[in-house]
C-alpha cells in the first residue's frame, strides 16, 4: 500500500500540482498533529506571490483609508505569504537581519549577509502598508500608531524543533515606516572558544585568563562584531557543577544547561543594573552582564570584580585601550579599573573570502601595503588573495566571516600606567610593549593566511602611530654614567641615538669638537646614512639617559615617522652650517697666511 508522501509525490508529478499545493498538503498532517502550533509555510516563488499581493491594491487611497486598507491586506492570503517566505528566506539564507525601506515609488528589503547588506526584493510601493501592518502584528506592536518608534518580537518555527526569534524595530520615515528585523537563531551560533578564530598567541592568553578566580573580562566592539558569542564561548569552557553561573541578558540568544539565565525588562524596571545588584544575593561564582550601559552598571561590575566574583561584560568601543578610558570616563577612578579589569578583548567580523573562486592578486600597489604595515622587505614574497564571486557565494566572492581580535592584559606595569592616569596614546604604547597585537595586525595575519582580502582589513582596522614597528613607538632606553662610551671613532655600528637626559662630550682625534646637551638632539645618524666608520667618539659627560634606534631601519624610520624625520633633519642641518662655518674659517686663516708670507 502507498504511503502518504508517495501518493503526494505522484499528485506532483502527473497531476503538476504547484509546489505551494505539495507543502500544504505535506504540512497539514503536522497541523492536525499539533493545531496549536502552525507552522511556517515555505514559499519559493516570490515573483509570483509579489505579483499576487500588488493585485489586491491596485486602487488609490487617502491617509483616512490607510487603516480599513491595513485591517483588510495585513491578513490577506498574499501578504501572509509573502511575509512568511521574507522571513524563511532570511532563515534558509543565514542572513543576520532584514530590512524594509519605504521609498517614493518602491518598498526595497535588503539582507545582511556576512556584514553586507544586498537587495533581496524591489516590492511595488502600494503594497508597504500591507507588508508592515503584517509583521506588526505578528510582533505584537500597535498598527495605528506610526508616528512613533516602536519594537516587537517575532517567533516562528522551521520545522519540528527549530524555532527563531526576530527582533523587530519600527521607525517613521519620510515614505512611511522602516521596519528591521534583527534574526536571532540558537542553532547557528557558534559556541566553540577553539574555532572563533584566535591566533595561538591570543588563544594561550584568553585561556590563562578566563580561569583566574576573579576579575572583569571586557569583550569590546561595535554592533554585531559577535561579542555574544565569544562570552557564550567564554561561558561554556567555564560551565561546570560545582560553578555558579548568573547571566543578565537582552535577550537571551543561547540557553545553557546548568546556567541561570535573565532576560532584561526595563519596562518594569529589571535593568542590567538591578539585575546585578540581585545577582550578588545569589551567591554566584560567575556573572555575566549583557552590556555595560551606565555609571551604574559599570561601578557594580568593578566592585563584584574587587569583590571575588569573575565578571564578564561588554562595551561599544574601538579599541581595547579605549575601553580603559571609557571606564574611566563614566566615573570609575582610575585605581578601581587597573586593580578589576583582567584583560579587554576588541574583535571585529571581517568577510571570509569564498574557498571556491578566490583569486591571487597581482596588481596590488607596494605603496599602499606598506600604508597597511606590511614591510617592503616582505611585499615581493607576498601571496594575497581577492573576492571574484561565483554562484556558491551569491556572486559576492565572500562567503562566512572571521574573527580578528585584540587582547590587552592588564599586566603589573600596564596597572601602574592605568593608575597614573596616563594619555590613552602613551598607555597603547606600553600595552604592545607588553605583547598586545594590535586589530591591524591580527587582519594582516588573516591576509598572509588567505583568509580575507587587504579589503576587507583595510575595512575593519585602522592604522594608528602606535601600529608602527615596536623601535619607532618604544625604542630601547639606555642609562650611562659619566665617563661612559656611547660611541667610540673607527666603530662601524650603525645605531643612532636621542638624548633624553644629562650631557655628551663630542671627541675626535683626541680633541674636543662640540658637546650635545639639549633633550632631543639626534646624534650618529651620519654612520647610519654613508655607512661609514664613526668619525667621532661621544662620550657621556654626567648621568645620561639616551633612545637607541636601529641603524638599519632609518630608512624606514624617516619614511613612518615624520616627527623624527625632522628632527634628524634639523639636526644634520645645523651639523652642516657648523661645519661650513668652521670651513670658512679655516679658509680665511688660510688666505692670511699666505698673504703674510
Amino acid at each position: 500500500m502507498s504511503s502518504e508522501k508517495d501518493i503526494l509525490d505522484a499528485f506532483r508529478t502527473y497531476y503538476k500540482i504547484g509546489e505551494m499545493t505539495y507543502h500544504d498538503l505535506q504540512l497539514k498532517k503536522e497541523v492536525e498533529e499539533e493545531e496549536d502550533d502552525e507552522p511556517p509555510m515555505q514559499v519559493d516563488d516570490f515573483g509570483r506571490l509579489v505579483s499576487e499581493a500588488s493585485e489586491d491594491f491596485e486602487l488609490d487611497t487617502s491617509e483616512d483609508e490607510d487603516d480599513a486598507l491595513d485591517e483588510y491586506g495585513a491578513s490577506s492570503a498574499p501578504v501572509v505569504k509573502l511575509v512568511n517566505g521574507m522571513l524563511l528566506k532570511a532563515v534558509k539564507d543565514q542572513v543576520s537581519d532584514i530590512h524594509i525601506e519605504p521609498f517614493e515609488n518602491s518598498l526595497q528589503v535588503r539582507y545582511r549577509l556576512d556584514g553586507s547588506l544586498y537587495r533581496s526584493l524591489n516590492l511595488p510601493v502600494n503594497i508597504k502598508n500591507a507588508v508592515n501592518s503584517r509583521i506588526k502584528i505578528l510582533a505584537n506592536m500597535n498598527i495605528a500608531e506610526r508616528r512613533l518608534p516602536q519594537d516587537g518580537r517575532i517567533k516562528i518555527r522551521v520545522g519540528k524543533r527549530r524555532s527563531v526569534e526576530f527582533r523587530v524595530s519600527s521607525l517613521p520615515t519620510l515614505f512611511g515606516e522602516s521596519l528591521v528585523l534583527r534574526i536571532l537563531d540558537k542553532s547557528s551560533v557558534n559556541i566553540d572558544l577553539k574555532k572563533l578564530g584566535f591566533d595561538k598567541g591570543t588563544f594561550e592568553r584568553l585561556q590563562r585568563c578566563i580561569h583566574r578566580p576573579y576579575g572583569l573580562i571586557l569583550v569590546t566592539g561595535p554592533t554585531g562584531s559577535g561579542k555574544t558569542t565569544t562570552l557564550y564561548s567564554i561561558l561554556k569552557v567555564l560551565n561546570s557543577v560545582d560553578t555558579k553561573i548568573l547571566t543578565a541578558e537582552d535577550p537571551v540568544e543561547y540557553n545553557f544547561k546548568g546556567i541561570n539565565q535573565l532576560n532584561v525588562r526595563s519596562d518594569i524596571g529589571l535593568t542590567f543594573a538591578s539585575a546585578l545588584r540581585a545577582f550578588l544575593r545569589q551567591d554566584p561564582d560567575i556573572i555575566m552582564v549583557g552590556e555595560i550601559r551606565d555609571a551604574d552598571t559599570a561601578e557594580i561590575a568593578v566592585k563584584a570584580a574587587m569583590t571575588g566574583h569573575l565578571v564578564l561584560s561588554t562595551l561599544h568601543t574601538n579599541d581595547c585601550v579605549s575601553t580603559i578610558a571609557r571606564l574611566v570616563d563614566v566615573g570609575i577612578p582610575p585605581y578601581l579599573v587597573s586593580s578589576a579589569v583582567s584583560i579587554v578583548l576588541s574583535q571585529r567580523l571581517a568577510r571570509r573570502l569564498c574557498p571556491q573562486c578566490k583569486q591571487l592578486e597581482t596588481d596590488l600597489d607596494p605603496k599602499e601595503l606598506v600604508s597597511m604595515g606590511i614591510s617592503e622587505d616582505e611585499i615581493p614574497n607576498l601571496t594575497i588573495y581577492g573576492p571574484v564571486g561565483c554562484p556558491e557565494c551569491f556572486s559576492t566572492g565572500y562567503k562566512g566571516r572571521v574573527g580578528l581580535y585584540e587582547l590587552l592584559e592588564v599586566t603589573d606595569e600596564l596597572a601602574r600606567a592605568i593608575n597614573a592616569g596616563i594619555p590613552e596614546d602613551q598607555l597603547r604604547k606600553i600595552a604592545m610593549k607588553e605583547g598586545m597585537a594590535t586589530l591591524r595586525e591580527s587582519g594582516l595575519a588573516k591576509m598572509r593566511d588567505g583568509l580575507t582580502s587587504h579589503h576587507e582589513v583595510l575595512r575593519h582596522t585602522v592604522m594608528t602611530k602606535e601600529t608602527l614597528a615596536a623601535y619607532l613607538i618604544s625604542p630601547e632606553t639606555e642609562s650611562y654614567e659619566s665617563g661612559d662610551v656611547v660611541i667610540r671613532e673607527g666603530n662601524t655600528d650603525k645605531d643612532f641615538f636621542e638624548l633624553v637626559q644629562g650631557a655628551l662630550l663630542v671627541v675626535a682625534d683626541g680633541q674636543k669638537i662640540g658637546q650635545i646637551v639639549e633633550p632631543g638632539n639626534f646624534f650618529g645618524e651620519i654612520a647610519s646614512i654613508s655607512n661609514e666608520p664613526r668619525s667621532a667618539t661621544v662620550i657621556a659627560q654626567e648621568k645620561t639617559v639616551l633612545k637607541r634606534y636601529p641603524g638599519e631601519k632609518i630608512n624606514e624610520i624617516i619614511e613612518k615617522n615624520p616627527e623624527i624625520t625632522e628632527k634628524l633633519i634639523r639636526a644634520m642641518t645645523y651639523r652642516l652650517r657648523s661645519n661650513n662655518q668652521m670651513l670658512a674659517e679655516a679658509l680665511m686663516m688660510i688666505k692670511k697666511l699666505k698673504s703674510k708670507n
